[in-house]
């Protein structure tokens, strides 16, 4: 084989690669079923068809009937070229689009769909890299107030309106080192990155924020019920934590059902131990702490 020969033969298998890449890419789009934004895989498909083509014309220009000098400018200089440019910005695109895409499945696994927080599964994982590297945190245990009434008399979409209310208002009160997480339902939980701050404060604002945040739901007065419980005081795993921050939790709600607030004020007056139940397990209350037996 001549060095001619063997030149148009690799020519014509660059040809062949060209055209069947761009074959094959156009298969991929044509069997995709979301067919739009999909502008970078159709400039690659043009890119590749202009090499093609550009090197066809190069080789075989003559054969054709073109003067050897015009299918050289013609397919090197011109097709090939072109093509090799727009070949270049179409993978770049795609690179970037993969990118992207990339950084929104990362963020759906670690987020809550509904209210744009963190989910559960990221919220464990962060408060057990914690626990382990040690030292003083807290964790806070919400759950908003009649939320059962409002989905049942307004509908659940006025009661995904709530929650996502809800979750704006965590995200105003809570700091950025923070991290805010819906737990399930309509419970949240925050993780503190340091010792928290002071409970009546982050409760107050927390409220002013809901009241700012939330749709109109009628004659339903929706609240949120806080406990915050802290390590090493209260447990140093998240099982302890989490129970004791969920009791006070239960502990406001029910003082607020009864139209009262239990903190401080059992201590102040001396009063007998109240006796009660939460999630069907006795507990007492003693000096606005929940002790489950």
């Amino acid at each position: 084989m001549s060095l001619e020969q063997a030149k148009t033969l690799s020519e014509f298998c660059k040809t062949v690669i060209y055209f069947l890449s761009a074959l094959g890419m156009e298969i991929c789009l044509h069997k995709g079923r979301n067919r739009k934004g999909r502008g970078p895989e159709k400039l690659l498909v043009l890119g590749l068809l202009t090499m093609g083509t550009g090197t066809f014309l190069s080789a075989y220009g003559v054969k054709l009937g073109l003067p050897e000098s015009w299918g050289k400018i013609l397919g090197d200089l011109v097709l090939v070229n072109a093509g090799t440019a727009v070949t270049i910005l179409a993978v770049y695109l795609l690179t970037l689009k993969f990118h992207l895409v990339a950084l929104a499945l990362k963020k759906e696994a670690v987020t809550d769909p509904l209210t744009g927080l963190y989910n559960r599964r990221t919220f464990f994982r962060e408060l057990d890299c914690r626990l382990e590297r040690g030292g003083s945190l807290a964790v806070a245990v919400l759950d908003l107030d009649n939320m059962k009434q409002i989905n049942d008399t307004l509908g659940h979409q006025i009661g995904d309106e709530v929650l996502r209310a809800a979750a704006r208002a965590l995200k105003k009160t809570t700091r950025e080192k923070d991290i805010a997480a819906r737990y399930g339902g309509d419970e949240f939980v925050v993780l503190f990155a340091s010792e928290g701050p002071r409970v009546e404060k982050f409760k107050a604002r927390l409220k002013e924020n809901l009241m700012a945040e939330l749709p109109y739901t009628g004659e339903i007065e929706v609240g949120i019920s806080t406990g915050v419980a802290y390590c090493p005081e209260d447990g140093e795993d998240a099982r302890s934590l989490l129970s004791a921050a969920d009791a006070r939790m239960y502990a406001e709600k029910e003082a607020k059902k009864n139209h009262y607030y239990a903190f401080g004020l059992l201590a102040e007056n001396s009063k007998p131990l109240e006796v009660g139940i939460t999630r069907k397990r006795p507990f007492t209350l003693v000096e606005g702490r929940r002790e489950l037996f």
